[in-house]
């Protein structure tokens, strides 16, 4: 293990003498914010563009899993509502969120999971292009090197650009593999994806810091619902996931799930059916100050 490696070992333990706890030595929950795009449906699988003015995700309300992105002013201001984004996005089957790379750059590249077409039975992963501001997204491809005839959801590119995460059905469950390629450029260029053996099955949907040395990411809890935990990466791999027990709520009936991190990693986007939502799944936001873990 490295020194970097130790010292956020370290940190995390000092600083988990100080959780906040009640009178009867439990930890308190950290009060997440509601966002103002939910409804009666499921919302899930939130990703905030680089800017922090656009907000991605994955919506029901028309019977099936749409892609809807929601904008607002400044980073200060309301969310707008949701609505389908221009261009080819938009199939008649399941369509689910995933990452976008950095707003002002072009070409811009959208990578998300799709059945494309109604004689597909799995989930693939593909890619669309904005050439340029105010141009629509083009035409999906699919990304040859991660799909298979599994499924694969819930794309998360790298802060440089070279390594594409991403979670794929196995016989064992859920599994977190990653792409790597030598030069972002393009949408493409991956070479074959590595399971990333570190990581139990059913601990997916990842989510990592710009330094790639953290990841978020969903996993089992007591009575089959979901949590969210975080792993920390070291020279020997990625350690066991830990759960966010101060954020996962015990009242929520399916769990927390679906973790995202904003650019500059201060928020952590989630989806919840947790009290004091608005119906279904909602997506929630916090600041990652304020996760600490129970070590």
């Amino acid at each position: 293990m490295n020194q970097f490696a130790v010292l956020r070992h370290a940190v995390f333990a000092l600083v988990a003498l100080s959780l906040p706890r009640d009178a009867a030595g439990q930890t308190r929950l950290v009060k997440p914010i509601n966002l103002a795009v939910n409804t009666k449906a499921d919302e899930d699988d939130p990703f905030l563009s680089s800017s922090g003015l656009t907000l991605w995700y994955s919506c029901n309300a028309g019977g099936k899993f749409d892609i809807l992105m929601a904008q607002r002013r400044t980073t200060r201001s309301t969310w707008g509502k949701g609505e389908l984004p221009d261009g080819y996005v938009q199939t008649e089957v399941e369509d689910r969120c995933g990452c976008l790379t950095r707003d002002g750059v072009y070409p811009q590249y959208l990578y998300f999971a799709t059945r494309k077409d109604k004689d597909t039975t799995n989930f693939d992963l593909y890619v669309a292009v904005k050439q340029e501001q105010g141009k629509a997204f083009t035409e999906p491809t699919p990304v040859q090197a991660a799909n298979s005839g599994a499924d694969e959801m819930h794309p998360w590119l790298s802060a440089d650009g070279k390594q594409l995460y991403f979670s794929r059905k196995t016989k064992d469950g859920w599994r977190v593999f990653v792409c790597k390629r030598e030069k972002a450029t393009g949408a493409q260029g991956f070479d074959k994806p590595v399971l990333i053996e570190q990581l139990p099955p059913d601990f997916y949907h990842a989510a990592l810091t710009r330094d790639g040395n953290t990841m978020y990411l969903q996993g089992p809890l007591d009575g089959g619902r979901t949590g969210l935990f975080v792993a920390t990466k070291s020279a020997a791999g990625w350690s066991k996931p830990e759960a966010l027990t101060m954020l996962n709520h015990p009242e929520a009936p399916k769990g927390d799930r679906s973790p995202a991190l904003s650019a500059d990693g201060n928020f952590l986007y989630f989806a919840s059916d947790r009290p004091g939502g608005k119906g279904g799944l909602d997506i929630w936001a916090v600041q990652t100050a304020e996760l600490r873990l129970r070590r």
